[in-house]
């Protein structure tokens, strides 16, 4: 339950989802593209310096549930860049909510618009559109659903451009895709200077091929060549979440 002051931070026809591992709470609308385990995984995927300092952003940050998830893993301040002012709100509503306003900015911009900073950043992450517009044929309904599931206003192009524009020679771009994008992806890094460092794969259960990649890039850094890490498998075979799965979500 919310105390009152918080509750005040929740809309009709939202919900408060909550993580039992950080006891992070995050506010969600079915009006808009909720986040997935896609995002949970990317979390978990990144890599925080533990020692030094270092700047962080996250494009296409949604609802912010990725730097939410890192603020539990760093005391380093995290920014989230989103275009969709409904989701601008909901994520620093959600900020509010776990008590985050010293931490975690979240930005409302396009970030084809983003332009050089002073200081450059170490870490950048994305959950992207996944699917280019001429490749599907059932684009959802909903306009938000659309804008965060299908490149109609940001292409892979795009936003690999501007994370090399942004970040600083041996930073690292982490980001979420499909699999049947690989080709797409690879690139595109290499014409934005990105080598990939390591790749997991994601897969719905253990029979079944992989619906998702997590890929860590190294912007400048030369060819050190590729890791390919063990799969995560998502579900067992009875439906239930594996045990790394469990880990992730319960901790």
């Amino acid at each position: 339950m919310l105390n009152d002051s918080f509750a005040q931070l929740v809309h009709p026809n939202e919900r408060v989802d909550t993580f039992i591992r950080e006891d992070l709470k995050i506010i969600q609308s079915p009006d808009y593209f909720a986040f997935s385990v896609d995002a949970i995984l990317l979390a978990d995927f990144i890599t925080l310096p533990e020692r030094r300092a270092f700047r962080y952003i996250d494009f296409c940050t949604g609802n912010g549930v990725v730097p939410l998830l890192l603020s539990y893993r760093t005391t380093r301040p995290l920014v989230g860049v989103e275009l969709q002012s409904e989701l601008v709100d909901m994520a620093r509503r959600s900020v509010q909510l776990n008590q985050l306003t010293d931490q975690i900015e979240i930005m409302e911009a396009d970030i084809n618009n983003l332009t050089k900073p002073k200081q450059l950043f170490d870490i950048i992450s994305c959950n992207p559109p996944y699917f280019a517009v001429d490749r599907t044929k059932d684009q959802h309904r909903l306009t938000s659903h659309a804008m965060a599931r299908h490149e109609v206003t940001l292409t892979l192009d795009q936003w690999i451009y501007k994370a090399s524009v942004l970040i600083r020679e041996k930073g690292k771009l982490y980001f979420v895709h499909r699999p049947d994008r690989l080709d797409d992806i690879t690139e595109t890094l290499l014409k934005h200077q990105f080598s990939i460092h390591r790749i997991r794969f994601v897969h719905p259960k253990v029979s079944q091929n992989a619906n998702a990649i997590l890929v860590e890039a190294i912007y400048r850094g030369g060819r050190q060549g590729v890791k390919i890490e063990p799969p995560i498998i998502v579900h067992t075979e009875e439906n239930e979440y594996t045990e790394e799965m469990q880990a992730i979500y319960f901790g």
